[in-house]
């Protein structure tokens, strides 16, 4: 969700110095160096003030100075052993291009304001029942906790998580911190976890397109980037070429073997394609409350999820299925298009011998004026602050996460961003260019995150299915409200 129009120039000088070094998480036998204080020294010694120097965007230009007499700041975070655990911490500085970024980020802080920084691993991708008991027996072992978006929502309807609105040292205006999703997930004016440049994560769980370069010349198709270029990259041209590319070589429709698809999803399909048309199932009043999508005008979203109805449900060249036969069947080449998350970028580039591309998700008609990609609860994950932590320990917890976040925009964001995932992952000029729409065009949907009454699961079903999503808006128009209300009111009544 970083955008490169943040980075200034500073950063550029910092890629120049990396390019030739690996992404990969396992390091890389390249060592990276950056330009030390001595780089600025003047001839009798003193350190020379540059303009550059002096706006650079890091933790002691934006902060200043502060001296924590090494005083601790610990996370309780989402660590497993899967693809969306903890990336707040690395070990050394060997090489590796992201880690060594979080390292250099995580001890600039830490000798910067003299504070010992640390980090308690969950073992789980969802640990809110141990976060729960710890916080409210007010385990003073940790202040900050890092987990996932929709764990993360739960907890605050719990209030076992600070408003981060309310807490001192926190400038949420900063660039440092994602925008669209701060104002996604606030609710009556509160924010209870948020996401930015602290984290990659929140770029590698955007759900967005695949395809594969060698089937677009194999079959003659028309080029999926020139299609982005001239404002055509919309439904009907997408299932198109769907339609295209499918052959089912058994003949039964049943067996997958040697098919070939024209798409290949998760489950959730329908959702993705749905959020792409920038229809949103709850949306937000005046006074930044969730309004569900039945209590306006449903006839948008009533077209789309019909149209995709049409175009997915009972076909042959859409194959839905688990992340992992959906990752074969592409990496196989055995399929021009795959809706996945971001991370499976360097997945592929790494793992497999396939010619693919990065798209946005499609848009619903030319007229629709942006690109829309989903940024899904499950992958997602976020920071906040337990309520465990007060006073001087709030204090110090929250200017540290400041800190992190602050120094993180030219240390870490350009790593990822810049080196791993515009010039490692993708590898053309046209993905690179992708990218950047692909990661400034993401939409968050507090029904999916808070899962309210099924709301989402119904859509995505329903569209995979055949179903009525008339029928489904009309079935939901008392249940979605009233759990939304009793969520708004559970966080109303919160101190």
């Amino acid at each position: 969700m970083k955008r490169t129009l943040k980075i200034l120039a500073a950063v550029f000088a910092f890629i120049m110095l990396l390019s030739a070094a690996s992404c990969a998480s396992s390091g890389s036998e390249t060592q990276v160096t950056t330009n030390g204080p001595e780089a600025n020294a003047t001839e009798n010694g003193s350190e020379a003030v540059t303009e550059a120097a002096s706006t650079e965007i890091n933790a002691l230009n934006i902060l200043g100075p502060k001296d924590f007499k090494n005083e601790k700041v610990v996370f309780y975070s989402s660590s497993y052993n899967g693809v969306w655990s903890t990336d707040l911490f690395y070990e050394n500085n060997d090489g590796d291009i992201l880690g060594s970024a979080i390292f250099r980020r995580n001890s600039t802080v830490s000798e910067t304001y003299k504070v010992d920084l640390s980090e308690i691993e969950s073992g789980k991708k969802s640990f809110n029942a141990e976060l729960s008991a710890a916080v409210k027996a007010e385990d003073d072992g940790f202040n900050l906790v890092y987990l996932g978006l929709a764990d993360a929502a739960s907890a605050s309807v719990t209030g076992i998580l600070h408003d981060l609105n309310r807490v001192e040292n926190l400038n949420l205006d900063g660039q440092w911190w994602n925008q669209p999703t701060r104002k996604s997930w606030s609710i009556a004016n509160r924010l209870y976890y948020a996401t930015g440049d602290i984290t990659t994560i929140d770029n590698m769980a955007i759900r967005m397109m695949y395809f594969n370069k060698s089937i677009v010349t194999d079959k003659k198709l028309d080029s999926p980037y020139k299609l982005v270029d001239e404002n055509g990259w919309v439904y009907e041209k997408f299932f198109e070429m769907v339609e295209a590319a499918a052959s089912d070589a058994t003949g039964n429709g049943v067996s997958i073997e040697d098919d070939v698809f024209g798409v290949v999803a998760q489950k959730t399909f329908g959702f993705m394609m749905t959020m792409g048309s920038g229809e949103m199932l709850v949306s937000k009043d005046d006074d930044d409350l969730p309004v569900p999508i039945m209590n306006g005008d449903t006839s948008r979203l009533v077209d789309v999820a019909e149209f995709l109805t049409d175009k997915i449900s009972g076909h042959n060249s859409v194959y839905l299925g688990a992340d992992a036969d959906i990752m074969n069947i592409f990496s196989s080449g055995r399929s021009l298009f795959m809706a996945e998350v971001l991370q499976h970028a360097k997945t592929m580039r790494q793992n497999y011998d396939i010619n693919f591309g990065l798209l946005p998700m499609p848009k619903y008609n030319s007229d629709q004026k942006d690109y829309h990609q989903y940024c899904t609860g499950y992958c997602t994950t976020v920071v906040g602050i337990p309520t465990n932590a007060k006073g001087d320990d709030l204090d110090r917890a929250s200017f540290i996460l400041e800190a992190m976040a602050v120094e993180s925009v030219n240390t870490v964001t350009p790593a990822y961003y810049e080196i791993c995932l515009k010039g490692r992952y993708s590898d053309d000029k046209e993905s690179s260019e992708m990218i950047d729409i692909i990661c400034s065009s993401v939409s968050s949907d507090l029904a999916e995150i808070f899962g309210w009454s099924g709301f989402k699961s119904s859509v995505e079903s329903t569209i995979s299915g055949g179903g009525s999503i008339t029928r489904i808006l009309d079935g939901m128009k008392r249940s979605v409200p009233k759990e939304i209300e009793r969520t708004v009111n559970s966080i109303l009544e919160l101190p």
